[in-house]
This record gives structure tokens, C-alpha cells and sequence, in this order.
């Protein structure tokens, strides 16, 4: 059982990871389209495209600081039903991706 849960951990590990990349990623070329075409933005169109993209900009860059956060809440919805994981996610906390899978099963077989 614990070798199939272990792998369980590692196989959410890697989910979560995964996740915050393509977040991460998604975010960060956004950030770079926002960047060249702020001047045109400025100069030729007006000037609600440049109070929106400055809104979705200030909506944006927090999520960068939580997006552990984010990342185990879609890692919940995602996989959360499914019954291999479910008594799993109830007992993981979002800061366990950086933990070793052995260190996380071994937190949560003393609860």
C-alpha cells in the first residue's frame, strides 16, 4: 500500500509542478505581449485598452506569488474526484510539492 501511495504523492508532485509551470508560462508571455504593445497602446488606441491592460496587469503579477496556491486548488478539482488520490489530496497541504514524497507520506501517515 504504501509503495502505490507513494507513487500516488510523486504522480500529484509532478501534477502540481506541472501546472505551475503552464501557469507560469501562460503569465509570463502575457506579461511579454503587455510589454510590446504597451507604446501602441499608448499612442494609437484609446485609452480604455491601456486602463484594462494595466488592471489585468495588477490582477496578474500577485498571482505570481501565489501561485502555489493556485496550482493546488485546479491540482484539487483536477484529480480531487478521482479515488486513487482523493484520501490523498484531503491530507496534502499546498507546500508539500516541494517536499520529498517520502517526507509527505511519512507526514501523513502520523495523522
Amino acid at each position: 500500500m504504501t509503495d502505490n501511495q507513494l507513487d500516488n504523492i510523486k504522480t500529484l508532485q509532478e501534477s502540481q509542478k506541472n501546472i505551475k509551470i503552464w501557469i507560469g508560462t501562460i503569465i509570463g508571455v502575457i506579461f511579454l505581449i503587455f510589454f510590446f504593445t504597451f507604446a501602441m497602446l499608448v499612442d494609437k488606441f484609446p485609452p480604455i485598452f491601456f486602463i484594462i491592460e494595466s488592471i489585468i496587469t495588477l490582477i496578474l503579477f500577485p498571482c505570481l506569488f501565489i501561485l502555489n496556491r493556485i496550482s493546488f486548488a485546479i491540482l484539487k478539482l483536477k484529480k480531487g474526484r478521482k479515488p486513487a488520490y482523493k484520501s490523498l489530496i484531503k491530507n496534502l497541504s499546498r507546500d508539500d510539492v516541494d517536499k520529498k514524497p517520502e517526507e509527505v507520506l511519512e507526514k501523513i501517515s502520523r495523522q
